[in-house]
């Protein structure tokens, strides 16, 4: 028997889901070809350094947008398009309109309440709250805003806390990865792809994260896209 058998424990309220607890370590128990990620019990996976150019990610971005057009959005890239969105998120408009605009604006305090007011939002072991602000400090760990870099750490500290009673386990965790700039391979191989700003690749990278999970990858995908499609603004 394996040692990771040995400490394996069941996840408190979670037992049916594929995942467990590895030395209090939330980790994922289901077949490696499903979860390409850190998280991975069975084949880890973890994203090699990687050094982005601000400019190259959102001209990539601006491409990943377009193809995007021509089919259905799932998730909160419905929103980020205009479109009405289902409840209960209908209900969550102005809290997104709210993360928008703090994004747009580069309002630091107005983008931290922001992001406290949409953890835990949603349906499903990751609501679409936990997907779409864990994904704008993805960005922003590879893009970073110039003058919000000295406050940011503190800032991850304090919306991963909140996540530990606004959400569930699990959604908590994943969303810790996020916050750190880790996560699925095909969030990280969007960036590569945005980076090299090649039509194909881009088009590819999109459908690989857009099927993760009932709409995970495309709430992720929102959050990228809301960060990198504001350009930014000069320090004030």
């Amino acid at each position: 028997m394996s040692t990771h058998t040995l400490a394996l424990a069941p996840l408190p309220g979670f037992e049916s889901t594929h995942y467990a607890l590895l030395d209090g370590r939330i980790v994922w128990t289901g077949d490696s070809a499903d979860s390409a990620h850190p998280r991975n019990l069975a084949n880890p996976w973890q994203a090699a350094p990687a050094r982005y150019q601000a400019a190259a990610l959102r001209k990539g971005a601006a491409l990943a947008w377009h193809a995007l057009q021509t089919q259905t959005r799932p998730g909160l890239l419905a929103w980020l398009g205009g479109q009405a969105l289902p409840f209960p998120l209908s209900l969550a408009q102005q809290r997104l309109q709210d993360l928008a605009q703090a994004v747009h604006s580069q309002d630091l305090a107005a983008f931290e309440a922001a992001c406290l007011r949409l953890l835990g939002l949603g349906v499903g072991l990751t609501p679409s709250g936990d997907d779409l602000v864990g994904a704008v400090f993805f960005t922003l760990h590879h893009a970073p805003v110039a003058h919000w870099q000295a406050a940011i750490p503190a800032l991850r500290t304090r919306i991963s806390r909140a996540a530990q009673s606004a959400s569930n386990p699990i959604s908590a965790a994943l969303l810790d990865d996020l916050l750190q700039g880790s996560s699925y391979r095909a969030l990280h191989a969007l960036f590569d792809a945005m980076q090299m700003q090649q039509i194909p690749v881009i088009h590819h990278a999109v459908q690989d994260l857009l099927r993760i999970g009932a709409s995970s990858g495309g709430d992720m995908l929102a959050g990228v896209l809301l960060t990198l499609l504001n350009p930014e603004l000069p320090a004030k």
